[in-house]
Parts: structure tokens; C-alpha cells; sequence
């Protein structure tokens, strides 16, 4: 990556600097990075797009902790599964369920 080592200058009023602050936190991007994406023509990171991967991505953790806690409950000799439960498909199922989200977080 080149390092910036020009500064660009511009007069504002209170209210414009104000505007631009919010909307670089609203992108979360640096002041620096929205004004050169806005200058250049480049497109703004989608503030609903950023929230959407942070939620697959807590799914993502809730489903490595109910494998992690699975995978305890069947080394638990006192913890016996009900009559019936395949645990084997069960984490196969969290496994693929994994990688379907992180599949969609990176078309994200």
C-alpha cells in the first residue's frame, strides 16, 4: 500500500464537518478514507452490509459454541444423550451450517 504523505485542505462550516464526521462513522471508514472514495468517484461501503456481517458472524460463534458444548456433553460420562440422537449428523449439520454462513459472508 503507497503511503499518503500529501495533505488536501478544505474549508467547511461547523454543520459540514459535523456531517462528514457522522457519515464516515456511519461507513466506518476513517474521515481521510471517505473523503478520497467521495473525490475519486468510488462507491461507500453499505453501513447495512457491515451489519449484516457482524450478525452471520455472531451466528456463526453461538454455532461453535453449541458444538464446543456438545462435543463436552459426549465426554461427560454422566451426560448421556436422549434414546435416539444421532450427535455424529448433529455436528455435521452445525458443521455445513458454518459454512453456509461463512459462504454468505463473503458475498457479502
Amino acid at each position: 500500500m503507497r503511503r499518503r504523505s500529501v495533505p488536501l485542505r478544505a474549508w467547511v462550516t461547523p454543520e459540514e464537518k459535523a456531517e462528514v464526521l457522522a457519515l464516515a462513522k456511519q461507513a466506518h471508514l476513517t474521515t481521510s478514507e471517505l473523503v478520497r472514495r467521495l473525490v475519486t468517484g468510488r462507491q461507500l461501503p453499505s453501513s447495512q452490509r457491515h451489519e449484516d456481517v457482524l450478525n452471520l458472524l455472531k451466528v456463526n460463534a453461538d454455532l461453535a459454541r453449541l458444538g464446543n458444548l456438545l462435543r463436552m456433553a459426549m465426554t461427560d460420562e454422566e451426560l448421556q444423550p436422549p434414546e435416539g440422537m444421532d450427535l455424529e449428523a448433529l455436528f455435521d449439520k452445525i458443521r455445513d451450517t458454518q459454512s453456509l454462513l461463512k459462504g454468505k459472508i463473503e458475498d457479502l
